[in-house]
């Protein structure tokens, strides 16, 4: 194979796009900034409107796309310099040291059973999620390897009971270390995985185009918006679906963190924070249809639990949206068109109280729940700053990348022969990245030579 691509971002959108090239015997580099590829979907608990399970769809994929022979799967990895010469892109790539050999390592877990220290998890924290210091990033990851927070690794978790870092002599001088309870679980189960003194690698490729699929994340709440992070029972709706999820922190069992018991009243806020100064300034989309999902599996979690969405405007653009949105009132799902204005809890049961306006009636009113979820939408990924400077390439006015044309050359950027899919254009659902992963696979496999 004389041709190759190389696509950033290993979510979705990019697993689908790396597939798609290969057919066609392109070399592919799929790289990702975290330990697996797999993206957001990889955590969530269902799809809508089908409300499939998300990991049952996408592992298979991360299955395929690791054993496509013309795929390399490049993951804690950045892209660190990108120049045109003689046609081709050549990109100079970081890939950060993870401690862990990712050919001896068979995920067996033994040195997570190992290691001491247990950490808030930075998804799942909020809800009682824990993670070791040597962690897999989920049972289904792709490498199927652990990492090594490298705090650890470097000496800045003492204090917290960690062993690794503790030596006064650096990992890379000595290899035979004597402290560190995952090197010896490790090699008593006969792999020697664990590679304290490994060190970040320079990879040079050369590639004839390259493929943008950075993704999204949440949108940070603002501060006590609503009781966040003053009250224990109010949640994003990112952790709620970590909540339902039977791989996440709480085995699927929707329970408030302030007492750890089953929640029976459960309301959702749309719209969250979207209009405040720090807040965003646009519709992510797809929080509507998120939350009618989870009101969905909720109440065939338990038929009892009562449930009420409070909005401002509903998006169903979707096909089939308007009948999943049926779907949840058959079941029961209470929608108000209201404006939230205040939330205060009850120092001793610690349910929550509501206050605000029916927008239908102009009336004040207050509600009582025992959980409060936040719908805060969608933002740019956080990697899209550095990596435009990279690429040269242009970001809109909310740091999304830019599209050269929309209507006459979507996916396309400034840069000829740099394509964009997925989350990397604005917010957006699964199925939209999957046509637009496959319209940008086929733009960089016919791309020729880049002048």
């Amino acid at each position: 194979m004389t041709e190759s691509i190389l696509i950033i971002g290993g979510g979705i959108a990019g697993i689908n796009c790396a597939l798609n090239a290969s057919k066609y015997g392109i070399q592919v580099y799929l790289v990702d900034d975290t330990p697996s590829i797999g993206g957001m979907m990889a955590r969530l608990d269902k799809t809508f409107p089908t409300n499939d399970c998300s990991i049952c769809i996408e592992a298979p994929l991360m299955y395929e796309v690791n054993h496509q022979p013309n795929v390399e799967i490049l993951t804690n990895t950045e892209v660190r310099r990108v120049k045109k010469g003689n046609g081709l892109f050549k990109v100079r790539l970081v890939k950060r040291a993870r401690f862990v050999d990712e050919e001896k390592c068979t995920g067996c877990r033994a040195c997570v059973d190992a290691c001491p220290v247990s950490l808030p998890d930075q998804m799942d924290g909020k809800i009682g999620g824990m993670r070791k210091l040597i962690s897999i990033a989920f049972p289904q990851a792709v490498p199927n390897a652990v990492y090594i927070n490298p705090d650890c690794r470097f000496g800045k978790l003492r204090q917290k009971g960690a062993c690794v870092g503790g030596c006064v002599v650096d990992c890379s001088q000595c290899r035979e270390c004597p402290i560190a309870l995952c090197v010896a679980a490790c090699k008593k189960e006969g792999k020697d995985a664990v590679r304290l003194w490994q060190s970040n690698k320079n990879i040079d490729i050369e590639v004839k185009s390259i493929v943008v699929a950075t993704g999204i994340q949440d949108a940070p709440v603002p501060s006590a918006l609503y009781g966040y992070g003053l009250y224990d029972n109010v949640i994003t709706n990112t952790q709620f679906e970590r909540l339902m999820n039977a791989g996440g922190p709480t085995a699927g069992q929707i329970i408030r963190p302030s007492d750890q018991k089953h929640a029976h009243r459960i309301a959702w806020v749309q719209c969250a924070g979207r209009g405040l100064a720090n807040g965003l300034p646009y519709c992510s989309k797809v929080c509507c249809m998120i939350a009618t999902k989870q009101t969905i599996i909720t109440k065939e979690h338990d038929a009892s639990v009562e449930t009420t969405i409070f909005y401002n405007d509903l998006k169903a653009y979707g096909k089939g949206f308007w009948g999943f949105y049926q779907k949840a009132i058959e079941k029961g799902v209470r929608y108000v068109k209201a404006r939230p204005y205040d939330v205060f809890e009850d120092p001793i049961t610690k349910d929550l109280t509501i206050r605000y306006e029916d927008l239908m009636t102009g009336e004040l009113k207050k509600e009582e729940v025992e959980l409060l979820v936040l719908s805060t939408g969608l933002i740019p990924s956080d990697r899209n700053q550095s990596l435009a400077k990279v690429l040269n390439l242009e970001l809109d006015h909310l740091g999304f990348f830019k599209e050269k044309d929309p209507l006459f050359a979507p996916l396309e950027t400034n840069v000829e022969g740099i394509y964009l899919c997925g989350g990397a254009t604005g917010p957006i659902d699964i199925s939209e990245s999957v046509v637009q992963a496959s319209a940008a696979s086929m733009k960089a496999v016919l791309t020729k030579e880049v002048s």
